[in-house]
């Protein structure tokens, strides 16, 4: 890398040359003050060559210090425990994995974090904010279309058309719609669809037109018979109203009675039919053929296809729109879910506990596999590299060291001086 490129390099220059000049003034320093004590001795000048000549001792141990972390001072490789990081970098790698995953991803420690946090009150805060809502109902009704335009591809659905149609053949729709069946017969649970259906049926009965219409069926089988008497309107209009009223009593019948026989009926043919399903390979053929058909009919496909391009258009149309309706559903539904959420203390509780016991798994399932990560990534990097990059990172604050060394030695040296020279004069 370009030493121009890369402002931690200027930095740890820039300190570097601190931190030379700091030891170059205290050698200098020492050098002419020593010079002067001999021909003009005072206690003065003995007071700084001390000062200046403990500076410089200072500054170069703890030259020595910083550089012995990254390389051999001066590349003398035959002082022992210098160029540390790059003689132990696995060993370094271990322990960074083990400091992350044992001090960060403990099961202890996320667990504990997540619990403070209040997920569920936050999003809940978030959600409840009127200008956050809208901004979230606008960037989602925005990104609409690029997920459109990224499912667009006809690649795409051919891809997409090729999986679903081998998956849909694989499926055995009589087995199928027998299990829903089942399920539906089940406890009895079909007696509500028959209620339902019921219903529906006495409104139709009920309804004005449909006294009409049987009649008017009536009137027609009957005319030939009739017209010479003038009777067929009043006949099928008696008619009419026996049908009506008949089958009007037969679903109330039906719909107060839960053991009506053709309630009974219909449970019997319900059974029935799920034996068929099951249990017929002549009905199962069919079944499945049909599903087949319905896959190959290219008329359904491209209905299908002429569906999603409609949607996909009016959706494109929509959120370009200021007023979007999409950006607007979006937005009402955040806020009343954060506003519901905010007033129940229990969901919210409900939320954050759910966080923690779904996370809470996947950090030990994985810890493992995060620790042998780091591991083997410090294994690939060659030791220049890591040494450089270690250095680029804290070296520039590491040379603060060498700075305080020559400042501390030259202080110690001038209290040495004088607690000395104290000593001697009271002797």
């Amino acid at each position: 890398m370009a030493a121009s490129s890369d402002p931690r390099e200027a930095a740890l220059r820039r300190r570097k040359a601190i931190a030379l000049g700091l030891l170059g003034l205290a050698g200098a320093g020492l050098a002419v003050v020593s010079v002067l004590e001999r021909s003009h001795p005072h206690w003065i000048l003995g007071f700084l060559a001390r000062v200046f000549e403990a500076a410089l001792v200072g500054g170069l141990a703890d030259w020595f210090a910083v550089v012995a972390l990254f390389r051999h001072p001066l590349g003398m490789r035959w002082i022992p425990h210098t160029a540390i990081i790059p003689s132990k970098k696995n060993a370094l790698g271990a322990s960074l994995a083990d400091f992350i995953c044992d001090h960060f991803l403990g099961t202890r420690q996320v667990a504990d974090k997540l619990r403070s946090m209040d997920i569920a009150g936050s999003v809940a805060g978030r959600l409840a904010d009127a200008g956050f809502s809208q901004a979230m109902g606008r960037a989602l009704a925005s990104a609409l279309p690029r997920i459109l335009d990224a499912l667009e591809s006809e690649e795409l659905h051919r891809f997409l058309q090729r999986i679903a149609e081998a998956r849909l053949r694989q499926v055995d729709l009589s087995g199928a719609v027998a299990v829903v069946l089942r399920q539906l017969t089940a406890d009895a649970r079909h007696q509500a669809l028959v209620d339902a259906g019921l219903a529906y049926a006495g409104d139709v009965l009920a309804a004005p037109g449909t006294h009409e219409r049987i009649a008017e069926m009536a009137t027609r089988e009957l005319w030939k018979v009739l017209r010479y008497l003038k009777l067929e309107g009043v006949v099928a209009d008696k008619v009419a109203d026996k049908l009506v009223a008949g089958m009007t009593a037969m679903v109330d019948d039906m719909a107060a009675d839960r053991d009506h026989e053709m309630r009974q009926r219909i449970g019997a043919e319900f059974e029935r039919l799920i034996l068929r399903l099951e249990d017929d390979p002549a009905l199962r053929e069919r079944v499945n053929r049909f599903r087949d058909q319905l896959i190959e009919d290219s008329d359904l496909s491209r209905y299908l296809r002429s569906l999603w391009r409609d949607l996909a258009a009016w959706i494109r149309d929509d959120a370009a729109r200021e007023d979007s309706i999409i950006a607007d559903r979006m937005a009402g539904v955040g806020a009343e879910v954060g506003a519901r959420l905010a007033a129940d203390d229990a969901m919210r509780a409900w939320i954050n506990r759910g966080i923690v016991d779904l996370v809470l798994p996947e950090v030990e399932r994985y810890r493992e596999g995060i620790r042998g990560f780091i591991i083997d990534r410090v294994h690939q990097w060659s030791a220049d590299e890591l040494t450089r990059e270690l250095e680029l990172a804290v070296g520039p604050d590491l040379q603060f060291i060498r700075y305080n060394g020559t400042a501390v030695g030259a202080l110690i040296g001038g209290v040495l001086y004088v607690l000395v020279h104290g000593i001697q004069r009271l002797a």
